[in-house]
């Protein structure tokens, strides 16, 4: 199976895990033997808020039933509770005229000081009145969400500050936090910089404050706009990473997407492959288990067009054409999609108008007005669409074009790309080649300054006639001069190895001693890990065979699984050491052997071990025990392809958790 295949299989067993949403146990009760309507509204609340922002067909199915309750019982404050949730859940799916319907509803029974009411689901401390205008400024925050999705910027800016405005009047600090997040984000929209940054930073203080995580991880995400329009990249991704944090950690999908479509666009725009693809593979599972999503930004049809990018990225033209079809189709649909929801809630929201201007003897001109806008519309709408199709067309041409000329030299450069992969991580060598040379240079130096010491003292003692004590000198001086060209040949042969390893692999085998091999990638390896933590310290045994064989083998290849090998066993005994008591000694074994024509290479740690749940998948490309950040997943994937099918050899695992693991390569001695 390709590599692409098997990244989004993998992804799609962790998507598929992540979309078995199922209701809290109690939740689950409370709807079984709720015994009243007032218990069934507020089950069917709880089913609600945990569904919001996770599963919108699942919201909607609980929305639904809690304005039933609500109009059953002719609560009108909880009718608006309702309506706005549906219209909220409604605006991401792209129904706007529906959503749109709901909330002028909303407002008109939460501006009428009548219907002031706190029964049921509000907080009993609160006054009715305070009630209904926490209603009001509700409204108004998921009418601006509309006006977002709608493109009216202007209107969107003017309700958010509305229901901060009212949230301020009865002191409620979610909803003046919701306010601020959201006018923080309208003002980078329109590059008010300096605005965005004032409200993000008081809804984030609010949200610490108050405990309301909950939407944290979008506030991150503006920080992270912010900082990516100030140029600060580096800084940007923090906070992008930081809101995924955030928003799994609060099981918010719909802040998982804000935050993994930005790192999706930043990592293909530095043209970071396997970063770019890990990003848009969890926007695309993220879409799948949230639902569908209006927003021209960030859809479905973007989720494919970031896959497609990344695997033309990757140079792998079968994936990057087939989800390059698959984009085209779903952002072609979605758009016309969105031109006929927009065509509908601008006609609602004009037939609006009219009602509230309540002019009999305008309403004929208006409604020429409207047939003259309705059929100017549709003109456009047609023009928009013709223009959409003539550009996906010459895309597609385009594509198909690209996707010709990469098939075409796919096989010539197919070895040069897996080789590129290979020696993606040769910095890690960096570190420990620093430190080996570092030693002979070291006693170049010492024995340098101890010779000129010692030339002095020559001169002393021929002047004064002490040729004994001279000659003994110069005898001192002499083995130093041997000392000093011994340090400075290892320190060559050092600088032959690094510039032999940074040379481009051609793929051919040589014969290689693998003890010398592993010894060489054994101490390499403990350089790099002590030069990031010169606190850390390991015993370092070999058991070598006395008579190793020379093994046919690629020895760049070899040597980069070897290495992956030793830095997983440092770092498997360096994480133990930080929770285990003052007698544990990290210890690190090599052993190589020969048994039955095959030269056999054993790893071993006495630190964390792997867990028997996920043995079967430490092979897998991508899957990982580090934490995000320390490690990309796809070290023992390559040294699995690198041992197995490069070198038809064989690696297993021998490991227990908590005790240590046992890496075992096989090759055939050929």
């Amino acid at each position: 199976m390709r590599t692409d295949i098997k990244v989004i299989l993998l992804m799609l067993i962790s998507a598929l895990a992540n979309a078995q949403q199922h209701l809290p146990d109690s939740t689950i009760q409370a709807l079984k033997h709720a015994s009243n309507d007032s218990l069934r509204y507020v089950a069917n609340t709880q089913a609600y808020f945990y569904f919001e922002e996770t599963n919108r067909d699942s919201a909607l199915y609980y929305v639904d039933k809690i304005l039933s309750l609500a109009t059953k019982n002719n609560k009108p404050l909880l009718i608006v509770r309702a309506a706005v949730s549906k219209g909220y859940q409604l605006t991401g799916t792209g129904r706007y005229a529906e959503a749109l319907k709901l909330l002028l509803q909303a407002f008109t029974i939460a501006g009428d000081p009548k219907n002031a009411d706190n029964s049921w689901f509000f907080n009993p401390q609160l006054t009715p009145e305070k009630t209904r205008l926490l209603m009001l400024a509700l409204t108004h925050h998921m009418f601006a969400i509309l006006m977002d999705r709608t493109e009216n910027t202007g209107q969107m800016i003017f309700h958010f500050k509305e229901a901060k405005k009212i949230a301020l009047q009865i002191n409620n600090p979610v909803r003046i936090m919701l306010a601020d997040m959201n006018l923080g984000n309208a003002y980078i929209i329109v590059n008010r910089i300096d605005s965005a940054l004032i409200f993000e930073n008081e809804a984030r203080n609010i949200a610490i404050k108050t405990g309301q995580k909950r939407y944290l991880g979008y506030i991150l995400g503006c920080f992270g706009d912010i900082a990516l329009k100030k140029g600060d990249k580096a800084k940007a991704k923090q906070f992008y990473y930081e809101g995924v944090y955030s928003s799994v950690e609060q099981n918010n999908v719909a802040n998982q997407i804000w935050n993994y479509r930005k790192l999706a666009s930043l990592y293909l725009a530095e043209g970071q492959k396997d970063s770019s693809l890990y990003f848009a593979a969890k926007l695309f599972f993220a879409f799948k288990t949230l639902g569908t999503s209006a927003s021209p930004q960030a859809n479905i049809g973007t989720a494919y067009e970031d896959l497609y990018l990344s695997y033309k990225l990757r140079n792998q033209p079968d994936s990057a054409f087939k989800y390059a079809q698959i984009a085209l189709i779903k952002k072609d649909s979605l758009y016309k999609e969105r031109i006929a929801n927009l065509a509908r809630f601008q006609n609602m929201s004009f037939q609006e108008q009219l009602r509230l201007q309540g002019v009999e003897k305008e309403k004929a001109l208006y409604q020429s007005k409207i047939r003259t806008d309705g059929l100017l519309f549709g003109l456009g709408v047609f023009l928009i669409i013709a223009l959409i199709l003539y550009r996906n067309n010459q895309q597609k041409q385009k594509a198909n074009k690209i996707l010709e000329n990469t098939l075409t030299d796919l096989k010539s450069t197919q070895t040069q790309l897996i080789q590129s992969e290979k020696m993606a991580s040769l910095g890690e060598l960096t570190a420990g080649i620093a430190h080996e040379i570092q030693n002979p240079l070291n006693f170049v130096n010492n024995f340098s300054e101890v010779n000129t010491e010692m030339i002095d003292e020559l001169e002393v003692e021929l002047k004064s006639g002490n040729i004994n004590e001279a000659l003994a000198i110069a005898a001192e001086i002499k083995a130093n001069e041997q000392k000093i060209n011994h340090h400075g040949k290892r320190a060559d042969g050092i600088v032959k190895g690094m510039l032999q390893h940074s040379k481009a692999n051609s793929g051919a085998k040589e014969l290689t001693n693998i003890s010398a091999l592993a010894d060489e990638y054994m101490r390499l390896s403990y350089h790099g890990i002590r030069a990031k933590d010169k606190s850390f310290n390991a015993e370092l045994t070999t058991h070598f065979d006395k008579n190793p064989p020379q093994v046919n083998v690629i020895p760049q290849d070899i040597g980069r699984v070897l290495l992956n090998l030793f830095n997983n066993a440092f770092y498997a005994v360096h994480e133990k050491q930080k929770i285990a008591g003052a007698d544990y000694k990290p210890e690190v074994t090599v052993t190589t052997l020969t048994e039955n024509g095959q030269a056999i290479i054993k790893v071993k740690d006495n630190g964390i071990g792997i867990p028997d749940s996920i043995k079967d998948k430490i092979m897998q490309p991508f899957f990982t025990t580090k934490p995000t950040g320390e490690g990309t997943g796809l070290g023992l994937s390559l040294s699995y392809d690198m041992v197995v099918k490069g070198h038809g050899g064989s690696i297993s695992i021998d490991s227990v958790e908590g005790e240590g693991s046992e890496f075992i390569i096989k090759l055939p001695i050929t």
